[in-house]
């Protein structure tokens, strides 16, 4: 039964006749074809790679730069004396600083400004230190630590309406719940006072506050110095002050050239020495020309606050002025030839050609040149190659 089983299904199947495998030209052409076509699709990247490659390096190695169209600032170093406007608040009598609006900030008109404690001229030389006394600090600090209790005493105490005077002697005596603050007796008064126009706070003083507008001087920088809380004043000493800090001027002093030209223009940018992150435009306010001194005086109005401005007085700066349009290059592309040529390689067409040009100005690591086209691609290493040269 299996064998008869077996037979009857392969009855239903059929043979094929199959392909003979032997060797045919038709399959190898088209072999062949494939891996030439292939071969040379390879060789076109690799010349394509090479070339754009090569052109890269070529470019790095010889820093191959474009000639563009842009400017070069002209600019001046100059010294001069900055004045503002500004307001000295002075002591009223001979006293201690006990607080002081902090220096830097703007405020307006009726604010508190400074906190002074009255002293005797007794208490003074006691602390300051006279002819027959040595300054005795110990006191002096005693005396500006009370006050520090104090102040705290009064802003936990103090009622809208209260006299500081009654507190203060509220305050001193113990009578407001205070152990008392003996070294407190030592003022006879002590005053609040506030300040009656608006505008930036500062500690400098130097002496030359009443100075507004031209002023030109050829003088090292005004010594000057920083106020600060628990110092001792007398009587008409200044204790503050009161700066414009929107509208100051700068007085300069230049010699005929270029300060001809420069008294001419209505406007200037200055980096100042002091605040050399910053470029401030300046008006002009004022000139002068003098002949019989050959010089050029010049004062412009800065409506900008800069850093630390109010503690400097004679001042350095850059002044810009003038903008030279035309084609700008690396200085270091500059080549001198063997003829005494200056000029410059470029690269033209694959070949480099020497290209005689005209310096007009220099500014840092940049030059203006005329008889270069815009666009010229310029090699800024021209020690590496010579005229005629082919790069590729």
């Amino acid at each position: 039964m299996a064998k008869k089983s077996t037979k009857a299904k392969r009855k239903g199947f059929i043979v094929l006749s199959g392909e003979n495998k032997r060797f045919s030209f038709q399959n190898l052409k088209q072999a062949v074809v494939f891996y030439i076509l292939l071969l040379l699709a390879l060789v076109i990247i690799v010349q394509l790679g090479y070339h754009w490659l090569g052109d890269q390096y070529l470019a790095w190695r010889l820093q191959i730069t474009e000639a563009e169209l842009g400017y070069i600032q002209r600019d001046t170093h100059v010294r001069g004396l900055i004045t503002r406007s500004e307001e000295v608040v002075t002591a009223p009598n001979d006293g201690m600083i006990l607080a002081m609006t902090p220096s830097g900030k703007r405020i307006s008109a009726g604010k508190e400004l400074v906190t002074f404690g009255v002293l005797t001229p007794d208490e003074m030389d006691k602390l300051r230190g006279s002819d027959e006394q040595e300054p005795n600090e110990d006191l002096r600090e005693q005396l500006f630590n009370d006050w520090q209790i104090f102040f705290q005493a009064e802003n936990e105490t103090d009622e809208p309406g209260e006299e500081i005077d009654d507190l203060t002697e509220e305050i001193i005596r113990g009578e407001a719940g205070q152990e008392g603050l003996p070294a407190m007796e030592s003022f006879t008064e002590i005053m609040v006072l506030h300040t009656e126009i608006a505008g930036f706070v500062s500690h400098y003083v130097d002496g030359w506050e009443h100075y507004e507008g031209p002023l030109y001087l050829e003088a090292a920088e005004p010594a000057g110095h920083n106020i600060s809380e628990a110092d001792l004043v007398e009587a008409g000493e200044p204790l503050i002050k009161i700066v414009d800090n929107w509208h100051w001027y700068y007085s300069i002093k230049m010699p005929l050239h270029p300060g001809r030209t420069i008294a001419e223009l209505s406007s200037v940018e200055f980096v100042f020495d002091f605040a050399s992150d910053e470029i401030v435009t300046a008006r002009r306010e004022h000139y002068d020309i003098d002949e019989a001194q050959q010089e050029v005086r010049i004062t412009y109005t800065i409506d900008k606050q800069l850093p630390g401005f109010d503690q400097v007085r004679y001042a350095e700066a850059s002044l810009l002025y003038l903008r030279d349009h035309g084609i700008i290059i690396p200085v270091d592309a500059l080549y001198e030839s063997e003829e005494g040529k200056l000029g410059v390689y470029i690269n033209q067409g694959g070949r480099v050609v020497f290209q005689p040009v005209t310096v007009v100005r220099q500014q840092d690591d940049q030059v203006m040149v005329e008889g270069l086209s815009q666009y010229s691609l310029v090699i800024t290493r021209p020690d590496l190659v010579e005229e005629g040269q082919r790069l590729n």
